[in-house]
């Protein structure tokens, strides 16, 4: 569906799957911030079809409640919870990490700190999730290993370049292994005290819970 104003067009997606993961991020940080209906469902047009909103503001009633009623459409289904184990962008295959079991402690401290960020952060947890293939047998594959700076230029490019599907997906995955994320971290919470385990315990719950399920 094209929406035009001004002789300008702007393509309205009709599923997760043609939402870029960036713009779902701004539609999270702007959408709760306006007070009003009429201007949060600016912010729902503006984010997810890249027209800015002073040209919005100029463009007929028809037009922004015909792009509205499509929007709410996707909002109102569940996107996928399909994990993607390979994903390919531009000729590169990039896994999702194979044994999360073995996440270096460098891996998970970053990972768990993104995750306390939200939506703010979830290019940058789909980075450290997801890298590089660098050898494949089978159904079997390894992934490079983790480098923040990497990770950080390919958090920007997973932006544009992952959909709301890719990403609930692999949020759906990682919160159904919970329990698994907590067990793989008993070898650093065992250095801790009572207080401090369950201190740590209950955010890492609270952070997969929150930040990974929110698109039900």
């Amino acid at each position: 569906m094209q929406i035009v104003i001004n002789e300008n067009s702007y393509s309205v997606p009709t599923a997760w799957n043609e939402i870029p993961l960036g713009r779902f991020m701004d539609y999270m940080a702007q959408y709760e911030e306006e007070a009003t209906a009429d201007r949060k469902q600016l912010v729902l047009v503006s984010t997810l079809t890249g027209a800015p909103k002073p040209l919005l503001e100029k463009a007929k009633k028809n037009v922004i409640d015909q792009a509205v009623e499509e929007l709410n459409k996707i909002m109102s289904r569940e996107a996928s919870k399909q994990l993607n184990l390979i994903i390919e962008i531009d000729g590169i295959e990039y896994g999702f990490h194979p044994n999360l079991h073995e996440l270096r402690l460098k891996e998970f401290v970053d990972l768990d700190n993104k995750l306390s960020s939200g939506w703010e952060a979830m290019h940058e947890v789909m980075a450290i999730l997801y890298r590089p293939v660098t050898k494949k047998k089978g159904d079997k594959y390894r992934i490079e290993e983790y480098d923040f700076k990497t990770a950080k230029k390919r958090a920007e490019m997973f932006k544009e370049e992952l959909s709301v599907d890719t990403v609930n997906g692999a949020a759906a995955f990682f919160l159904n292994i919970a329990v698994g994320y907590l067990n793989i971290t008993q070898q650093f919470l065992d250095k801790m005290n009572r207080k401090q385990r369950r201190k740590a315990i209950r955010q890492m719950r609270n952070n997969l819970t929150k930040n990974t399920g929110g698109m039900e």
